[in-house]
């Protein structure tokens, strides 16, 4: 079950056979998609493009990050949760300039 912050441990991950993005090795585990914009529920709300509440809108996706639970007692949860918008960016809708490397999956096909 994901923490208060709705940040998952590596066995929930692993238990949903989702991809995850891991920074240090700058690549997926597994790609799935052939190409998916991949976003945090922050970047999707800058973008004005909110996930669903209330747990309405599964993840499609997650990325590490090895800092999570720094000055806390929870260690284990350091996968937060990504959210598929290629749908916005493909169509045009937003400019995939805006998007950060790690932020896209696979490759744009013409």
């Amino acid at each position: 079950m994901p923490n208060e912050k709705g940040w998952y441990s590596k066995a929930e991950v692993l238990e949903t056979g989702l991809p995850y993005y891991i920074p240090s090795s700058k690549r997926w585990t597994q790609e799935p998609y052939p190409f998916a914009v991949l976003l945090t529920k922050t970047r999707c709300q800058d973008f004005g493009i909110p996930i669903l509440p209330q747990g309405r809108e599964l993840p499609s996706a997650f990325r590490y990050a090895a800092a999570a639970g720094t000055g806390t007692d929870d260690k284990t949860h350091r996968y937060y949760p990504l959210y598929d918008r290629t749908d916005v960016f493909k169509s045009g809708e937003l400019a995939m300039e805006l998007l950060n490397k790690y932020e896209i999956m696979g490759k744009l096909s013409d």
